[in-house]
């Protein structure tokens, strides 16, 4: 396949992905406003706060075992049966272990208002994440894009439907919406199992050895998959100690809101770590550095035009007990639109096989998101954990261009500035379009 192709095929993949990605998550942003609406924001925040222990914990008891995957079944380095026998071992055992570790997280460090059937039910989102995410591992692996996208945007559909009815119902509690959150997870998992068994991937036999390589890799993704979830989701838990419900629901608003800049840096990160686990040599480095620098560019114009929104929207559509939300989104925006270049680049590395550097560079920006949490929340609240996140995404940022410009020799600003050229493929689509 000539280089154009490969090129047209890349922005194809990551415009699937992107767009089921955003399509998604507005759908959830439908779902957000009507669960803030019938919450309110002190009931916002406990959802946040209960939520919080299975998110943080499904990446270090997933053991990078579905990068591995994605690694083990793109380079062929175990036959399918093996790879994907050995995936499901391990979650078994991890989604068993996992419960009982977030139940008692929840129990020791969680807010009385929580309950012990909610904590239950929170608890039970991890397992069932972990299963999910190791079918998806499959999907990435073999580069079955479309059906990644399938997995994706329905579980969505079923969760809003479902908050929708509790909503015209009138019987939306925090309870409930937990509740709705657990069964959309498993619909999810069923929904990927039948697309798995439909194309005929589902082969199982079980290797020591292969288990034993993949979760030697697995671990090290692990470790910095935990770290970076860390540093995105840190903010949250720290706040949801040091200050009021109320405040970690307004926060909670503005994090949903910035997180729709994340979605074409979340689907290069898909696609590009697919391409490069099937990818030989360095030749993905050149479509890294454009797609890079593409994402920034957009991310810029979208943050600029999401603030603008927010500043007029947030308080009509969410309600007036939201109207921190605004401050502490601006916050975030520099940091929001930072993180886009630290996911983009950080794909390639882990398509690569090659974490390693991420735990370190994690590592400290985590560190640093908890000390510059615990100087600024108490005064500043959820502005001061903003600013927190923010500097700590600079900080992640800097530090994976830095690696990339070291080790593959490329200049910064071919991984900054867009050029004409990089517009071709949208250009000759257009072209071709009107013909």
């Amino acid at each position: 396949m000539s280089q154009s192709k490969k090129g047209i095929s890349l922005f194809k993949d990551i415009a699937s992905v992107f767009f089921t990605k955003v399509f998604v998550l507005f759908v959830g942003l439908i779902s957000s406003i009507l669960v803030a609406r019938a919450l309110g924001a002190e009931g916002r925040g406990i959802m946040a706060a209960v939520l919080i222990y299975p998110q943080l914990l499904v990446a270090i008891t997933e053991g990078g075992m579905r990068q591995a995957a994605v690694l083990y079944l793109g380079q062929r380095r175990a036959p399918d049966a093996e790879v994907i026998g050995a995936l499901f071992s391990y979650m078994l055992v991890a989604g068993v272990a996992g419960y009982g570790m977030c139940y008692w997280l929840m129990m020791t460090m969680g807010e009385s208002d929580f309950g012990h059937v909610m904590m239950a039910i929170a608890a039970a989102i991890l397992p069932v994440t972990l299963a999910t995410n190791a079918l998806k591992g499959i999907f990435l692996g073999k580069e079955k894009i479309k059906d990644f996208n399938k997995v994706t945007w329905i579980q969505k559909i079923v969760y809003v439907a479902g908050i929708g009815v509790f909503y015209m119902l009138e019987q939306l509690t925090v309870f409930t919406a937990v509740l709705m959150t657990l069964l959309a997870a498993a619909f999810n998992f069923i929904q990927a199992v039948f697309y798995l068994n439909k194309k005929s991937l589902f082969s199982f036999s079980f290797s020591l050895n292969t288990f034993k390589n993949m979760f030697g890799i697995g671990i090290v993704y692990a470790i910095a998959l935990f770290f970076i979830q860390a540093n995105y989701k840190i903010d949250v838990l720290i706040l949801s100690w040091l200050s009021t419900p109320s405040e970690v629901g307004n926060y909670a608003i503005a994090v949903q809101l910035g997180e729709l800049l994340w979605q074409l840096p979340a689907a290069v990160l898909v696609v590009l770590m697919s391409k490069t686990a099937n990818s030989k040599g360095n030749e993905i480095v050149g479509t890294l550095c454009k797609t890079t620098r593409l994402t920034l560019f957009i991310t810029i114009l979208s943050c600029i035009g999401l603030v603008g929104a927010s500043y007029f929207l947030i308080q009509p559509v969410f309600g007036e007990e939201f109207s921190s939300a605004f401050m502490m989104l601006l916050s975030l925006s520099l940091g929001l639109v930072l993180a886009a270049v630290f996911k983009s680049i950080n794909s390639y590395f882990a398509g690569k096989g090659n974490p390693y550097f991420t735990i370190k560079l994690m590592g400290a920006a985590v560190t640093l998101n908890i000390i510059l949490n615990y100087l600024l929340i108490p005064k500043y609240g959820g502005v001061g954990a903003g600013i927190a996140s923010t500097v700590s995404y600079t900080f992640s940022a800097v530090g994976v261009a830095t690696v990339l410009v070291l080790n593959e020799k490329v200049s910064i600003k071919d991984i900054l500035v867009v050029k004409t050229s990089d517009f071709a493929p949208l250009l000759t689509k257009l072209k071709l379009k009107r013909r």
